[in-house]
């Protein structure tokens, strides 16, 4: 009897000596500290002066405190725009007025807009260029923007005898209205590659059979792995697309009429 407890004792202790004790978990590395710089880009275009034809004949001298009636009827004149040019007109000592008994009737003939080519905006250098301008320039050396036209033509005329005082015309483009250079902005920046994969590796090696069957050995956690890439150019200033270059109209009208308007010589 004695004999086979210690048997039983023997093969109990053998069999706990042959199950092994799982390794410990992996823990997930720490993550490397990712570097971000950003950078600005400048494009700049020709700009060109607003092209202006006034003509004022002598049959009439216009003087201070005539009054004057605005016409629109061969033109699409908004709320805003007559009441700049009504005030244009006050800054000249004329004299705004409904009536058609007026001295003077002007004559809104043209407010015309059209899309043209696109103008292109080059890429300038920077005094003092970093390493990566080189490598972006290439990459980046222009950019095409849409292009407005608009077109402002008036006429004065003295009402009594019909005459025609002065008439006048102006154009300019968009880009030659807002001048302002066109100002991007980019990221050169620092990715981890393969944090999934080595997340998929410790969760992989942390289940139990995984531990088991590590027991002993010495695993190692693949180091995370990064690369430096360039983001894509994000715009910060200036008018581009059809959307933005059109919300200009307004002013550009605005701009070439009191351009007109200040080119009548009032005695």
């Amino acid at each position: 009897m004695r004999c086979l407890v210690v048997s039983l004792f023997i093969l109990l202790s053998a069999g706990c000596a042959v199950i092994k004790q799982p390794a410990e978990p992996l823990a997930l590395p720490l993550k490397p500290t990712l570097k971000s710089q950003t950078y600005q880009l400048e494009y700049k275009t020709e700009h060109a002066s607003p092209k202006v034809k006034s003509v004022q004949l002598p049959a009439h001298k216009v003087m201070r405190n005539q009054t004057v009636r605005i016409t629109t009827d061969k033109a699409s004149v908004t709320d805003t725009l007559l009441k700049q040019i009504t005030q244009a007109l006050s800054d000249k000592s004329l004299k705004v007025t409904d009536s058609k008994n007026s001295d003077y009737t002007l004559a809104i003939h043209q407010l015309e807009l059209a899309l043209t080519d696109d103008t292109k905006y080059v890429l300038t250098q920077p005094e003092n260029p970093y390493p990566l301008f080189a490598q972006v320039a290439q990459q980046y050396p222009s950019q095409q923007c849409a292009t407005i036209s608009a077109q402002v033509s008036m006429r004065l005329t003295h009402r009594a005898s019909g005459d025609v005082v002065w008439f006048a015309k102006s154009s300019i483009d968009s880009a030659s209205f807002h001048r302002e250079p066109l100002l991007f902005s980019f990221a050169q920046e620092q990715i981890i590659t393969n944090e999934l994969e080595v997340a998929t590796f410790v969760h992989q090696q942390n289940t139990e059979q995984a531990r088991i069957a590590r027991a002993g050995k010495e695993v190692t956690v693949p180091p995370f792995k990064t690369i430096t890439k360039l983001s894509s150019l994000t715009k910060l200033q200036g008018p581009c697309t059809r959307t933005e270059v059109s919300a200009l109209t307004p002013m550009m009208q605005y701009y070439l009429s009191s351009i007109l308007i200040d080119k009548i010589k009032v005695q």
